[in-house]
């Protein structure tokens, strides 16, 4: 496969996963993410600190945030894309406005993704995401 080709296929999956959490439903997402995720996949919060580990608990975090926070509006940046054989990173900026709590909250910051491609597929093996700070009330 070309690097091209790696990069497209990298696109589409963050995609398929953003796509998921921002216009699907909470009920359908661990049927999309779960083709996604590899079944190892850690994902890190703010400074490093664990959020998840494993399909079932990083799905759950998606569903839990998609379940109790309303998303006013996310933009998220092209992906630019770094592959190295069977391995890549990528990363894209992201801001976006939710309400959560009865406040609501304007975020922007950085994700981070490294993918690996398991038997001729890519999936999401960890994630960080970093934002650019802390979030606050408006």
């Amino acid at each position: 496969m070309t690097a091209r080709n790696d990069s497209e296929e990298i696109r589409l999956l963050l995609n398929k996963i953003n796509d998921a959490w921002l216009k699907g439903r909470p009920e359908d997402l661990p049927g999309v993410l779960s083709r996604c995720f590899h079944d190892d996949i850690v994902i890190k919060g703010p400074g490093f600190q664990a959020m998840g580990r494993g399909k079932e608990a990083c799905v759950k975090s998606y569903a839990g945030f998609t379940r109790q926070a309303r998303v006013r509006s996310c933009m998220l940046s092209e992906p630019e894309i770094d592959h190295f054989g069977d391995t890549a990173i990528a990363t894209y900026s992201w801001e976006m406005t939710y309400e959560l709590g009865g406040h609501e909250y304007h975020e922007s910051g950085h994700d981070l993704f490294v993918l690996a491609r398991v038997e001729g597929r890519w999936q999401a093996v960890w994630r960080a995401l970093l934002p650019a700070q802390a979030g606050g009330a408006l």
